[in-house]
């Protein structure tokens, strides 16, 4: 059977119609290809940002947890810091009570400085304390201070500050001879009395300026009002009329300070400041730990 002789498809499919099989020439059929599709691969993408987006949790979280680590770490490392300075501050003076005692660590973080060897500045101010007998307030500030007490502080000073009112006391030591009155006039303490001389009544007003003298401090005369007129210490000796009154009115003592403050420190300057007599120490490179925190001197009997 030629090509032009085949039946068609139609009449293939028509030969179903009569009750007879429909038959299927396979030699005319074209050739079928089976082909599969590709199962595409499921997408990576939304797993990874999930992932990325966990990993930044879980970031945040371990930050908040060393961020809230550092502030405690900070927040009570400061508050026992300071309760030592102050305890040791305390025991130093020899301080009935840390009440009054403040101490300042500096802004800086702690654990740095820690880290770093020693605290930077440190400050501290005691309200009321007590120079041999008389009420004054403290200030110390010390820098470089090391963790280890064992190690020197780099400097450390202190003001001793003794107000006008509390400077009347020292009346037997700021002259041999009874003061009416003692003030504080600019830098130096202003001492008067009155002389009487035959049927007269000379008043009389000393200039004293506070220097160091070792572990005490001295008064040193430094100008003479005697009258309306203002003479030199070396005339007001000289004058044979009042010289022998000016012996006793120039014959001051000095106020001891050593049974009071550790031998640690060394007494640099005496000044009269803002209506306080101020006494200013220092105990450079000296160890915190160190024995003379702990040493007084003696002074003698009055």
């Amino acid at each position: 059977m030629t090509s032009d002789e085949r039946p068609s498809h139609d009449e293939e499919l028509a030969g179903s119609e009569d009750g007879t099989a429909p038959t299927l020439d396979l030699g005319v059929q074209s050739t079928v290809e089976l082909r599969l599709a590709e199962t595409a691969a499921p997408a990576a993408k939304p797993w990874r940002r999930r992932r990325r987006w966990i990993w930044w949790v879980v970031l945040a979280v371990v930050a908040i947890i060393l961020i809230t680590g550092v502030i405690l770490v900070e927040t009570i490392g400061r508050t026992f810091a300071t309760n030592l300075v102050r305890d040791e501050i305390a025991s130093s003076l020899n301080l009935e009570t840390t009440e009054g005692v403040a101490v300042d660590l500096g802004s800086g973080s702690l654990i740095v400085q820690a880290l770093t060897g020693g605290l930077d500045v440190v400050t501290i101010d005691v309200d009321s304390f007590e120079v041999n007998g008389l009420e004054s307030s403290v200030s110390v500030v010390a820098t470089g201070v090391p963790i280890m007490t064992s190690q020197p502080v780099g400097t450390l000073s202190m003001d001793v500050s003794i107000a006008g009112s509390e400077v009347s006391k020292l009346a037997t030591t700021l002259s041999g001879t009874g003061l009416d009155s003692i003030e504080l006039e600019g830098s130096a303490i202003r001492v008067s009395t009155v002389f009487t001389l035959l049927f007269f009544e000379i008043p009389v007003a000393l200039d004293l300026v506070p220097v160091a003298a070792g572990d005490a401090v001295a008064f040193e005369p430094e100008s003479v009002i005697l009258g309306d007129q203002q003479i030199s210490v070396a005339d007001l000796r000289e004058n044979p009329l009042v010289s022998g009154l000016a012996g006793s009115l120039l014959s001051s003592q000095e106020f001891c300070v050593a049974s009071s403050l550790p031998t640690a420190l060394t007494i640099d300057a005496v000044a009269v400041a803002n209506d306080n007599l101020v006494i200013q120490l220092s105990a450079d490179g000296i160890a915190l730990d160190d024995a003379a925190w702990q040493q007084y001197g003696t002074c003698p009997a009055p």
